[in-house]
């Protein structure tokens, strides 16, 4: 099963990015006009949210179903296969991966839209894979991106190349590309890859509320139409 993961996740030909250079200008702080853009891509679709941490968001206080994931490409790629399976003939899904990211370029507990998904290894080679919109970069990689994991200059030449780090946006984009299903990522930036996790528990709280009252705002809208 694992062999068989990591050559989907690994060896497939892939929908190259519309160009492999990657922005380095700073990021834009105000992220909502994207964010919000992407509400009114969900508004009336049958969403699913994908979620690798339960901190991250509680199933009773959203108003879409939560598939809880566990941490990394694999886990979050073998909850997707469950899932699939179980789908009944003739759904439509839309896929709606939020969470926390790591971002040198944005301040912890702003949400942002991710559309330039890369696929990060040990070796830090990268694939990546493009949504539709103007957003950020993000870099999923198999670790937390922070100076505990890698060395400073690591850290410093790749938060100038890409705006977030995670360990599971590219494997629901590469499993959504190649089953043709709609997919979005939003994440909240929860530490500024200084190595300082000692708040994160407390952080993901704040992110869970924020991410909380942004799906039902953009219910709201939906049910008000």
């Amino acid at each position: 099963m694992k062999k068989t993961l990591a050559l989907l996740l690994g060896a497939l030909p892939l929908i190259a990015c519309k160009s492999q250079h990657v922005n380095d200008e700073p990021a834009k702080y105000d992220t909502t006009m994207d964010v919000n853009l992407v509400l009114e891509e969900l508004k009336g679709r049958d969403v699913v949210l994908f979620v690798a941490d339960q901190d991250e968001i509680s199933p009773a206080e959203v108003p879409f179903p939560v598939v809880f994931t566990g941490m990394g490409k694999m886990r979050m790629f073998s909850a997707l296969v469950k899932w699939h399976e179980t789908l009944p003939e003739g759904s439509h899904p839309v896929v709606l991966n939020i969470g926390s990211a790591g971002s040198a370029k944005y301040p912890i507990g702003t949400i942002v839209n991710c559309t330039r998904i890369f696929n990060g290894g040990c070796e830090l080679v990268h694939d990546c894979i493009d949504l539709p919109g103007d957003g950020a970069s993000i870099f999923s990689g198999d670790y937390f991106m922070s100076t505990q994991t890698f060395s400073p200059e690591q850290v410093r030449a790749l938060s100038q190349q890409y705006d977030l780090f995670d360990m599971e946006a590219y494997a629901v984009a590469r499993f959504c590309q190649m089953y043709d299903i709609p997919f979005y990522c939003l994440k909240a930036v929860s530490d500024n890859l200084d190595g300082n996790l000692k708040d994160w528990r407390s952080i993901l709280a704040d992110i869970r509320v924020r991410f909380t009252e942004l799906l039902w705002t953009g219910k709201a809208e939906d049910s008000a139409e």
